[in-house]
């Protein structure tokens, strides 16, 4: 099993702050203490760099096995540091089931990046500490390894949500709603001058008689299933 190096602590570290009394990053979140830790933490704990510094090479592991199971393409070691800062932050669960594993494991190293920016959400929020966290993460999971980095060591952003939206759905995309505005105006117009054809020719509504309401509709649901189908092989590629 893979683990991480000493830079993949340094980002958990940067960006879940050090907190030494527990308390609660944004409203409706959970109790929280040390570098971001959940488990068993009530209000009132209180807790010493040290102690945090010691606990959190405990707490990594189980993300560090749950990276290292997903991954059917084997990470370097940048890759690995970056998907496990995101697993730490989203859970075992929404990493198993996030693009960011998915266009990984297809060997889309871009769409993989990419992907990592879909988790900057919780309770329906944009957070910028999670924006930059997943740019940061992205960053890293691009930039090659030398080979000196590959030794594991186990040794602010503080306000930075425990509680992580899942990736959104395909119906809250702002390019899918664009898609299906465009779409629908494009059917809208299409009818439009089919109208206005006939109307200004005669002899095609005696042409084409019943037939002409049918291939109308026909038309619109074909576009309307190539904008799903290019939404759906945009979000593979870790597009919003």
């Amino acid at each position: 099993m893979m683990k991480l190096s000493h830079q993949g602590l340094a980002l958990i570290k940067e960006f879940e702050g050090f907190r030494g009394e527990a308390y609660i990053p944004v409203p409706g979140d959970v109790p929280t203490i040390g570098y971001g830790f959940t488990r068993g933490v009530k209000m009132g704990d209180r807790m010493t760099r040290a102690q945090a510094d010691m606990r959190l090479t405990l707490e990594v592991t189980p993300y560090e096995a749950a990276v290292s199971a997903g991954c059917m393409e084997t990470p370097n070691q940048h890759e690995f540091d970056a998907m496990t800062s995101l697993c730490y932050n989203i859970g075992q669960a929404g990493f198993a089931r996030s693009t960011v594993l998915k266009a990984h494991n297809r060997g889309d190293k871009q769409a993989a990046a990419r992907a990592f920016g879909l988790w900057n959400k919780s309770g329906g929020k944009v957070y910028a500490g999670l924006t930059r966290r997943r740019a940061k993460e992205a960053a890293l999971y691009l930039t090659p390894v030398p080979d000196d980095v590959s030794d594991p060591a186990h040794g602010a952003m503080p306000f930075t949500p425990q509680q992580v939206d899942p990736e959104s759905r395909m119906t809250q995309s702002p390019i899918n709603r664009a898609g299906v505005v465009a779409g629908g105006t494009a059917a809208v117009a299409t009818v439009a001058e089919t109208a206005r054809t006939v109307a200004d020719v005669k002899y095609s509504v005696a042409s084409l008689g019943d037939w002409l309401v049918p291939i109308l509709l026909v038309l619109v649901v074909a576009l309307c299933g190539y904008i799903i189908w290019t939404r759906l092989r945009q979000r593979s590629e870790g597009w919003a």
